[in-house]
């Protein structure tokens, strides 16, 4: 490792900011174009090739931060982030169903586990990797599905990518750290451009990338039987279950698929409450910061203490269903 990791972030951050544009312009190009709908957000086209700048950024610093070595450490995040953005790009392009979706994010699951990354919770291999195999696949879904509303998404990834660094400075791990903080920088660069009004959109193939970073991140410190740090992951990405409960919940309680897609998510819920777009992205954006919060909060206090705050989170993730569940008519949209 060469230089504080911090000089790494901003390269990151720098080379992120400013190839998006250029991405955008082929993105355009190319017809790679995320047109308005009744089931969208956004009310113009937007190029989608955002997330390609984000991956590009961080794979050029991360060999010049942590070496040549890093891609071998790090072969398993990186395969497996990169096979789920080929599939994102190629739902960007022509769409694909959500069972290939599905079987997409059990591959880079499969190639997680195969490099050493899973969740070791029971010690009974067939329950942990039924496990591992869940939570790859919930928080990359999850993340796509936040990718509903300008800036969420990415901000999301940047904030949860810092507390997953600071998380890996109390561990130690600095290689890992480094890897983290490197992310980070990349999503900052592209939210420059992707915050409302935005001028450029992750795509699938970036909330995809994005999504499986994270969920290898969440692998990465957690020891076997240590269910403290288990739970800090699963805090750190708060946000992302939040919203995902919520969505899941008041469409299976209003007889909708789960694949439905709809502006029934957080962030809309906030906007029919009357903040504008940026407002209520900066509003989850301060509950990402919450999370991130609680997460070092039980780090430092310890078990059992530690253990008493995703239970009290849960509960305020409830009380947060119930008071959104009126601000989405289910009964305009069709089944």
């Amino acid at each position: 490792m060469i230089g504080h990791p911090l000089i790494f972030f901003f390269a990151t951050f720098v080379i992120s900011f400013l190839i998006t544009p250029i991405l955008g312009r082929i993105s355009l190009g190319l017809g790679i174009i995320d047109h308005p709908s009744s089931r969208k957000f956004h009310l113009t086209s937007m190029p989608m090739m955002g997330g390609l700048a984000v991956a590009i950024s961080f794979l050029i610093v991360l060999p010049a931060a942590l070496g040549l070595g890093a891609y071998r450490e790090f072969f398993g995040i990186i395969l497996a982030s990169l096979i789920l953005m080929a599939f994102g790009f190629v739902d960007d392009m022509r769409g694909i169903s959500p069972l290939v979706k599905l079987m997409g994010q059990g591959i880079g699951a499969v190639v997680l586990m195969m490099s050493g990354l899973m969740w070791r919770v029971t010690g009974v291999m067939a329950i942990d990797v039924l496990i591992t195999f869940i939570w790859v696949c919930g928080i990359i879904n999850a993340m796509n599905l936040l990718d509903n509303i300008d800036g969420l998404s990415s901000g999301t990834a940047a904030t949860a990518a810092v507390f997953f660094y600071l998380i890996a400075v109390y561990f130690g791990a600095d290689r890992f750290s480094f890897l983290a903080i490197i992310f980070a920088g990349a999503c900052m660069g592209f939210l420059f451009h992707n915050f409302h009004p935005a001028g450029i959109f992750l795509g699938d193939a970036g909330s995809m990338f994005m999504g499986t970073m994270i969920a290898a991140f969440g692998m990465v410190l957690p020891r076997q039987g240590d269910t403290l740090t288990h739970l800090v992951s699963a805090v750190v990405v708060g946000l992302l279950i939040l919203d995902t409960g919520l969505v899941s919940i008041l469409r299976i309680a209003n007889h909708r698929r789960l694949s439905h897609g709809g502006k029934d998510h957080t962030s809309h819920r906030l906007c029919a409450l009357g903040l504008s777009v940026q407002l209520s992205v900066v509003v989850l954006f301060a509950a990402n910061f919450f999370f991130g919060f609680c997460a070092l909060l039980m780090l430092k206090i310890g078990a059992p203490k530690g253990l008493i705050i995703p239970l009290v989170l849960f509960v305020l993730g409830l009380m947060c269903v119930y008071l959104l569940k009126d601000t989405y008519d289910y009964s305009k949209e069709s089944v």
